[in-house]
């Protein structure tokens, strides 16, 4: 079932390392959209996160993780349920209602849905290896990937564990070892072997990521024409 003539949902894929600052790219072209007068348009946008999308760790493995003797890799392919992705995504290109997981990061477990009951115009969706497979990409109107250098994310990530931590914590660095060891060990892998080959599929390759302005004014100059073009067909 497809969407009725003139009615396309435009869907865009924004991948990269973690710390890339691929949800603020998002936030900044929906803001420069509006800026440029596109109000209807910006409040049609979705903006989903592949994180969402991670899949429920078994029980023996979640015990095992409490008790420090499991590194699970939440960076890996097949920590992610692709497939369940692809269904939401052809279900905002039929126009129906759909129920989106919602995963809570520190948990690391699924807290729960977002009902997303409105047709959207456009769909952002956003995360490390949303290029990765092709039952995603098949629905992708342009692909981007954000490229930011390892320092700069490594250094983002860190100063994100920080903000999250209680003083103590932060004073013994307990919690700032066990994310450097996570890094090295498991998210920079990840990251050379999985996420960073799918820059290959990008229509679009966005230097120092969020904070390159133009780059964002051309992903948003382009979200309008498909929009356009969308509502011409």
């Amino acid at each position: 079932m497809s969407a009725p003539a003139g009615d396309k949902v435009t869907f865009i894929g924004i991948g990269g390392g973690r710390g890339a600052g691929k949800a603020y790219t998002c936030r900044n072209v929906i803001d420069k959209v509006r800026e440029r007068g596109y109000s209807a348009l910006a409040d049609s946008i979705i903006h989903l996160n592949l994180d969402d999308f991670h899949c429920e760790l078994p029980h023996a493995d979640r015990v095992q993780m409490a008790d420090g003797k499991a590194r699970i890799n939440f960076d890996h392919p097949e920590s992610f349920d692709f497939e369940l992705l692809a269904q939401v995504l052809d279900k905002l290109r039929q126009g129906l209602a759909v129920d989106v997981p919602v995963w809570d990061c520190a948990a690391k477990k699924r807290m729960g849905v977002r009902h997303i009951a409105t047709k959207p115009k456009v769909v952002l969706v956003e995360g490390i290896l949303v290029l990765y497979t092709r039952a995603v990409r098949q629905f992708l109107d342009m692909q981007v990937f954000v490229d930011v250098d390892s320092d700069t994310r490594l250094g983002r990530q860190v100063r994100q564990v920080l903000e999250g931590t209680g003083e103590e914590e932060a004073k013994n660095h307990t919690i700032l070892r066990q994310f450097l060891d996570g890094y090295l060990y498991l998210a920079k892998p990840s990251f050379e072997e999985f996420i960073l080959p799918t820059k290959r599929w990008a229509d679009v390759i966005v230097p120092r990521g969020d904070i390159n302005h133009v780059a964002i004014e051309l992903i948003a100059q382009r979200l309008i024409e498909l929009g356009h073009e969308a509502a011409a067909n």
